[in-house]
Protein backbone atom coordinates (compact mmCIF):
# COMPACT_ATOMS: atom_id res chain seq x y z
CA UNK A 1 0.00 0.00 0.00
CA UNK A 2 1.16 3.05 -1.02
CA UNK A 3 2.11 5.76 1.50
CA UNK A 4 2.39 9.97 1.30
CA UNK A 5 5.57 11.08 2.68
CA UNK A 6 5.93 14.81 3.24
CA UNK A 7 9.02 16.08 1.76
CA UNK A 8 9.39 19.21 3.81
CA UNK A 9 8.02 19.28 7.46
CA UNK A 10 4.47 21.40 7.56
CA UNK A 11 5.63 24.41 9.31
CA UNK A 12 2.64 25.25 12.01
CA UNK A 13 0.00 28.22 11.48
CA UNK A 14 0.22 30.72 13.78
CA UNK A 15 -3.01 32.63 14.69
CA UNK A 16 -1.99 34.72 17.61
CA UNK A 17 -4.53 37.38 19.28
CA UNK A 18 -3.75 40.94 19.05
CA UNK A 19 -3.57 43.38 22.07
CA UNK A 20 -3.53 47.32 21.30
CA UNK A 21 -3.86 49.68 24.50
CA UNK A 22 -4.73 53.18 23.03
CA UNK A 23 -5.38 56.47 25.48
CA UNK A 24 -5.18 59.52 24.30
CA UNK A 25 -2.45 60.52 21.46
CA UNK A 26 -4.84 60.40 18.21
CA UNK A 27 -2.48 61.34 15.60
CA UNK A 28 0.03 58.31 17.02
CA UNK A 29 -2.99 55.79 17.15
CA UNK A 30 -3.70 57.17 13.75
CA UNK A 31 -0.18 55.83 12.03
CA UNK A 32 -0.27 53.33 14.36
CA UNK A 33 -3.16 51.65 12.82
CA UNK A 34 -2.35 52.82 8.90
CA UNK A 35 1.28 50.78 9.39
CA UNK A 36 -0.38 47.85 10.73
CA UNK A 37 -2.92 48.07 8.17
CA UNK A 38 -0.68 48.65 5.11
CA UNK A 39 2.26 46.35 6.64
CA UNK A 40 0.08 43.44 8.26
CA UNK A 41 -2.54 40.88 6.99
CA UNK A 42 -5.12 41.71 10.32
CA UNK A 43 -6.96 38.77 9.02
CA UNK A 44 -4.36 36.44 10.79
CA UNK A 45 -4.88 37.22 13.88
CA UNK A 46 -7.51 34.90 16.01
CA UNK A 47 -8.70 38.41 17.52
CA UNK A 48 -7.65 41.82 17.83
CA UNK A 49 -8.68 43.62 21.30
CA UNK A 50 -8.23 47.26 21.51
CA UNK A 51 -8.58 48.56 24.78
CA UNK A 52 -9.12 52.24 24.89
CA UNK A 53 -8.37 53.98 28.06
CA UNK A 54 -10.59 56.69 28.77
CA UNK A 55 -10.43 58.00 25.26
CA UNK A 56 -11.96 60.95 23.57
CA UNK A 57 -14.74 60.89 21.10
CA UNK A 58 -12.18 61.28 18.24
CA UNK A 59 -9.94 58.50 19.23
CA UNK A 60 -13.94 56.27 19.86
CA UNK A 61 -14.70 57.52 16.15
CA UNK A 62 -11.30 55.94 15.08
CA UNK A 63 -11.37 53.13 16.51
CA UNK A 64 -15.60 52.61 15.63
CA UNK A 65 -14.32 52.43 12.02
CA UNK A 66 -11.52 50.56 12.31
CA UNK A 67 -13.87 47.99 14.90
CA UNK A 68 -16.31 48.10 11.78
CA UNK A 69 -14.23 47.42 9.24
CA UNK A 70 -13.12 43.76 10.23
CA UNK A 71 -14.60 41.09 11.99
CA UNK A 72 -12.03 40.11 14.03
CA UNK A 73 -11.89 43.36 15.96
CA UNK A 74 -13.34 43.94 19.24
CA UNK A 75 -12.95 47.51 21.28
CA UNK A 76 -13.17 47.97 24.94
CA UNK A 77 -14.14 51.36 26.45
CA UNK A 78 -13.31 51.54 30.00
CA UNK A 79 -12.50 54.70 32.01
CA UNK A 80 -10.85 56.30 34.17
CA UNK A 81 -8.21 56.41 32.17
CA UNK A 82 -5.39 54.94 33.54
CA UNK A 83 -3.87 51.36 33.22
CA UNK A 84 -4.57 50.68 36.86
CA UNK A 85 -6.80 49.58 38.05
CA UNK A 86 -9.48 49.67 35.39
CA UNK A 87 -7.85 49.11 31.94
CA UNK A 88 -5.56 46.30 34.45
CA UNK A 89 -8.86 44.62 34.86
CA UNK A 90 -9.66 44.49 31.46
CA UNK A 91 -6.55 43.56 30.21
CA UNK A 92 -6.17 40.91 33.02
CA UNK A 93 -9.47 39.27 31.68
CA UNK A 94 -8.46 39.02 28.08
CA UNK A 95 -5.33 37.49 29.13
CA UNK A 96 -6.88 34.88 30.96
CA UNK A 97 -9.44 34.14 28.43
CA UNK A 98 -6.34 33.79 25.51
CA UNK A 99 -3.63 32.25 28.07
CA UNK A 100 -3.60 29.09 26.04
CA UNK A 101 -2.99 31.28 22.94
CA UNK A 102 0.16 33.46 21.70
CA UNK A 103 -0.51 36.93 22.57
CA UNK A 104 0.84 40.12 20.81
CA UNK A 105 1.07 43.47 22.87
CA UNK A 106 1.27 46.70 20.53
CA UNK A 107 1.28 50.41 22.49
CA UNK A 108 -0.13 53.04 20.66
CA UNK A 109 2.56 55.17 19.75
CA UNK A 110 3.99 51.76 17.80
CA UNK A 111 4.27 51.99 14.06
CA UNK A 112 5.20 48.61 12.36
CA UNK A 113 7.47 48.02 9.51
CA UNK A 114 7.46 45.53 6.78
CA UNK A 115 7.53 41.98 7.72
CA UNK A 116 7.78 42.80 11.41
CA UNK A 117 4.99 40.05 11.98
CA UNK A 118 6.53 37.30 10.10
CA UNK A 119 10.08 37.76 11.87
CA UNK A 120 8.19 37.94 15.36
CA UNK A 121 6.54 34.56 15.04
CA UNK A 122 9.90 33.09 14.10
CA UNK A 123 11.33 34.15 16.56
CA UNK A 124 8.81 33.00 18.79
CA UNK A 125 9.04 29.58 17.11
CA UNK A 126 12.30 29.50 17.85
CA UNK A 127 12.12 30.47 21.90
CA UNK A 128 8.40 29.28 22.45
CA UNK A 129 10.29 26.14 24.07
CA UNK A 130 12.92 27.75 26.59
CA UNK A 131 12.17 27.71 30.25
CA UNK A 132 13.78 30.80 30.62
CA UNK A 133 12.88 32.96 27.44
CA UNK A 134 9.15 33.39 27.49
CA UNK A 135 9.00 37.03 25.42
CA UNK A 136 10.07 38.02 22.46
CA UNK A 137 10.15 41.17 21.28
CA UNK A 138 10.43 43.49 17.67
CA UNK A 139 13.15 45.73 17.65
CA UNK A 140 12.18 49.69 18.82
CA UNK A 141 15.27 51.69 18.30
CA UNK A 142 13.60 54.14 20.94
CA UNK A 143 12.82 51.46 23.39
CA UNK A 144 15.68 50.31 26.34
CA UNK A 145 15.73 46.73 24.80
CA UNK A 146 15.99 48.44 21.35
CA UNK A 147 19.52 50.45 22.28
CA UNK A 148 20.81 47.26 24.37
CA UNK A 149 20.51 45.48 20.82
CA UNK A 150 21.66 48.01 18.77
CA UNK A 151 24.54 49.16 21.19
CA UNK A 152 27.90 47.71 19.43
CA UNK A 153 26.35 48.54 15.59
CA UNK A 154 26.30 52.18 17.14
CA UNK A 155 29.72 52.29 18.50
CA UNK A 156 31.04 51.10 15.10
CA UNK A 157 29.28 53.18 12.84
CA UNK A 158 28.51 56.36 14.55
CA UNK A 159 32.34 56.61 17.10
CA UNK A 160 32.03 60.23 16.91
CA UNK A 161 28.43 60.84 18.29
CA UNK A 162 28.84 58.39 21.32
CA UNK A 163 27.36 61.11 23.43
CA UNK A 164 24.05 60.73 21.74
CA UNK A 165 23.75 57.42 22.63
CA UNK A 166 25.57 56.37 25.67
CA UNK A 167 23.59 58.96 28.18
CA UNK A 168 20.92 58.16 30.34
CA UNK A 169 18.33 55.65 30.85
CA UNK A 170 16.27 55.66 27.44
CA UNK A 171 12.65 56.74 28.86
CA UNK A 172 14.44 60.24 29.94
CA UNK A 173 17.07 60.51 27.62
CA UNK A 174 15.55 63.20 24.57
CA UNK A 175 19.13 63.82 22.95
CA UNK A 176 18.45 60.14 22.04
CA UNK A 177 14.89 60.10 21.41
CA UNK A 178 15.97 63.11 18.75
CA UNK A 179 18.89 61.75 17.37
CA UNK A 180 17.81 58.18 16.57
CA UNK A 181 14.62 59.49 14.96
CA UNK A 182 16.58 62.08 13.06
CA UNK A 183 18.66 58.61 11.96
CA UNK A 184 15.74 56.75 10.57
CA UNK A 185 13.88 59.50 9.27
CA UNK A 186 16.39 61.13 7.24
CA UNK A 187 19.59 58.68 7.17
CA UNK A 188 18.01 55.52 6.37
CA UNK A 189 19.26 53.43 9.96
CA UNK A 190 17.01 50.69 9.87
CA UNK A 191 18.08 49.71 6.15
CA UNK A 192 21.99 50.53 7.18
CA UNK A 193 21.43 47.88 10.13
CA UNK A 194 20.02 45.20 8.31
CA UNK A 195 22.14 45.50 5.43
CA UNK A 196 25.17 44.91 8.04
CA UNK A 197 23.99 41.27 8.76
CA UNK A 198 23.55 41.68 12.59
CA UNK A 199 22.62 38.61 15.21
CA UNK A 200 19.48 37.58 14.31
CA UNK A 201 18.42 37.82 18.16
CA UNK A 202 19.68 39.73 21.52
CA UNK A 203 18.56 38.66 24.97
CA UNK A 204 18.52 41.48 27.27
CA UNK A 205 17.04 41.00 31.07
CA UNK A 206 14.99 43.08 31.00
CA UNK A 207 11.05 44.05 29.07
CA UNK A 208 10.20 45.27 25.99
CA UNK A 209 6.49 45.42 25.91
CA UNK A 210 5.87 48.08 23.45
CA UNK A 211 5.87 45.48 20.54
CA UNK A 212 6.29 42.03 21.94
CA UNK A 213 4.60 38.42 21.58
CA UNK A 214 4.35 36.06 24.68
CA UNK A 215 2.17 33.13 25.94
CA UNK A 216 1.02 30.76 29.03
CA UNK A 217 4.68 30.81 30.09
CA UNK A 218 4.40 35.05 30.87
CA UNK A 219 0.69 35.14 31.43
CA UNK A 220 0.65 32.68 33.70
CA UNK A 221 3.66 34.52 35.78
CA UNK A 222 1.81 38.15 35.50
CA UNK A 223 -1.79 36.66 36.63
CA UNK A 224 -3.65 38.22 38.52
CA UNK A 225 -2.76 41.80 37.82
CA UNK A 226 -2.62 43.94 40.90
CA UNK A 227 -5.72 45.76 41.89
CA UNK A 228 -3.93 48.70 42.44
CA UNK A 229 0.31 50.45 42.05
CA UNK A 230 0.82 50.07 45.87
CA UNK A 231 0.19 46.59 45.60
CA UNK A 232 3.37 44.55 45.77
CA UNK A 233 4.19 41.91 42.97
CA UNK A 234 5.97 42.03 39.67
CA UNK A 235 2.47 42.31 38.30
CA UNK A 236 1.48 45.40 39.53
CA UNK A 237 1.60 47.08 36.13
CA UNK A 238 1.16 45.05 33.53
CA UNK A 239 3.65 46.84 30.81
CA UNK A 240 6.06 46.14 33.38
CA UNK A 241 7.81 42.79 33.20
CA UNK A 242 11.01 43.40 33.90
CA UNK A 243 10.93 43.16 37.46
CA UNK A 244 9.62 39.47 36.64
CA UNK A 245 12.12 38.95 34.27
CA UNK A 246 14.74 39.29 36.57
CA UNK A 247 13.57 37.74 39.66
CA UNK A 248 13.15 34.51 37.75
CA UNK A 249 16.54 35.05 35.56
CA UNK A 250 14.49 35.32 32.67
CA UNK A 251 15.26 36.65 29.19
CA UNK A 252 13.36 38.89 26.34
CA UNK A 253 14.17 37.67 23.05
CA UNK A 254 14.49 40.90 20.71
CA UNK A 255 14.36 39.87 17.25
CA UNK A 256 16.69 41.93 15.23
CA UNK A 257 14.84 42.14 11.82
CA UNK A 258 11.24 42.37 13.19
CA UNK A 259 11.40 46.19 13.58
CA UNK A 260 8.35 48.43 14.92
CA UNK A 261 9.35 51.75 15.72
CA UNK A 262 8.23 53.63 19.07
CA UNK A 263 7.87 57.20 19.49
CA UNK A 264 8.70 58.57 22.49
CA UNK A 265 8.12 58.35 26.14
CA UNK A 266 5.68 60.55 28.04
CA UNK A 267 8.79 62.63 29.75
CA UNK A 268 10.31 63.10 25.90
CA UNK A 269 7.56 63.81 23.94
CA UNK A 270 6.79 66.97 23.82
CA UNK A 271 10.24 68.40 23.08
CA UNK A 272 10.32 65.03 20.09
CA UNK A 273 7.06 66.60 18.88
CA UNK A 274 8.48 69.83 18.36
CA UNK A 275 11.91 68.80 16.32
CA UNK A 276 10.89 65.06 14.99
CA UNK A 277 6.83 65.75 14.52
CA UNK A 278 4.96 63.32 13.07
CA UNK A 279 4.52 64.41 9.90
CA UNK A 280 8.24 63.44 9.27
CA UNK A 281 7.40 59.77 10.76
CA UNK A 282 4.28 59.71 8.21
CA UNK A 283 6.00 60.64 5.52
CA UNK A 284 8.97 57.93 6.41
CA UNK A 285 6.10 55.08 6.86
CA UNK A 286 4.84 56.42 2.88
CA UNK A 287 8.31 55.91 1.74
CA UNK A 288 8.10 52.31 3.25
CA UNK A 289 4.69 51.79 1.80
CA UNK A 290 6.21 53.23 -1.63
CA UNK A 291 9.10 51.03 -1.54
CA UNK A 292 7.39 47.67 -1.08
CA UNK A 293 4.62 48.57 -3.44
CA UNK A 294 7.19 48.69 -6.44
CA UNK A 295 8.95 45.24 -4.63
CA UNK A 296 5.22 43.48 -5.14
CA UNK A 297 5.24 45.24 -8.45
CA UNK A 298 8.41 43.35 -9.77
CA UNK A 299 7.82 40.29 -7.90
CA UNK A 300 4.59 40.36 -10.20
CA UNK A 301 5.89 40.85 -13.19
CA UNK A 302 8.70 38.89 -12.65
CA UNK A 303 6.17 35.84 -11.91
CA UNK A 304 3.97 36.92 -15.14
CA UNK A 305 7.44 36.82 -16.85
CA UNK A 306 8.19 32.93 -16.04
CA UNK A 307 4.67 31.96 -17.01
CA UNK A 308 4.82 33.64 -20.74
CA UNK A 309 8.02 32.01 -20.76
CA UNK A 310 6.87 28.57 -19.64
CA UNK A 311 4.34 28.92 -22.09
CA UNK A 312 6.14 29.60 -25.11
CA UNK A 313 8.44 26.56 -24.17
CA UNK A 314 6.12 24.47 -24.08
CA UNK A 315 3.97 26.04 -27.49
Amino acid sequence: MSKIIALRPSRDTLNPVLLIHVSHRVDCILLCLRSLERFTNLGRFKAIYVVADGVGADIAAILYRFMHTRDNVEVIHCSPRGTLPRAGDILGAILTRHIDDVVISLEEDVFVAPLWLEQLLEGYRLHRTSADIPLVSALSPVSPAGRFALNRHLKSTHPAERSMFEGGAVEENWVYHRWMWEKVVNENFVENWIATGPAPYFYPGFASMDCAVYDRRLIEAMLPLAADKTQEGPGADWVNVTALLMARNWKNAVVSRSIAHHYSFSTCEEYLRSHVPLDMVWQYLQELWRVEQLKSKSVMSGRLRSVVAAMGAGS
